[in-house]
């Protein structure tokens, strides 16, 4: 077997190993790139979710101080609201998996709470509505 012939035998054989090598660092830095954006749209999701589904429970407590004159009390939340019939299944926890932070002492006013991304209270990243108002609308601007 002469030297022409073995490369060209050998080439036909399949990929050499730096070929390999290249193909894979050019899947590693796809996936580096690609991860990470999946990541940012999954919690804007996330987020945008709990904000609609939020404001579902506030256009339910408007109707409820509407047909009884005070919003209902810490307590009483969210069970009220099923009870009365003005919204069914009402949600107990935000898409992050936490429970909706609720208080309203008199019944006068109330504050529904959730911690967004980092699951805490405080920080720019809460969802909060005011009788009915959001007043925080989390990490991610929805203009």
């Amino acid at each position: 077997m002469d030297l022409c012939n073995f490369y060209t035998f050998r080439k036909e054989k399949g990929f050499t190993l730096l070929e390999l090598l290249i193909v894979i660092l050019v899947l590693v830095v796809f996936a580096a790139i690609a991860v990470p954006s999946y990541l940012f749209i999954i919690d804007r999701a996330r987020e945008t979710a709990t904000e609609t589904e939020m404001g579902n429970i506030a256009k339910a407590l408007e109707i409820y101080i509407a047909d009884n004159n005070a919003y209902p009390v810490s307590g009483d939340f969210p069970d009220v609201l099923e009870t009365s019939e003005i919204m069914n299944d009402v949600p107990e926890n935000d898409k992050w998996e936490n429970a909706y932070q609720y208080s309203s002492a008199s019944g006068s006013s109330y504050v529904l709470e959730s911690y967004g991304i980092n699951e805490a209270d405080g920080g720019s990243d809460d969802i909060v509505f005011v009788n009915g108002i959001i007043t925080e609308d989390g990490a991610y601007s929805n203009y």
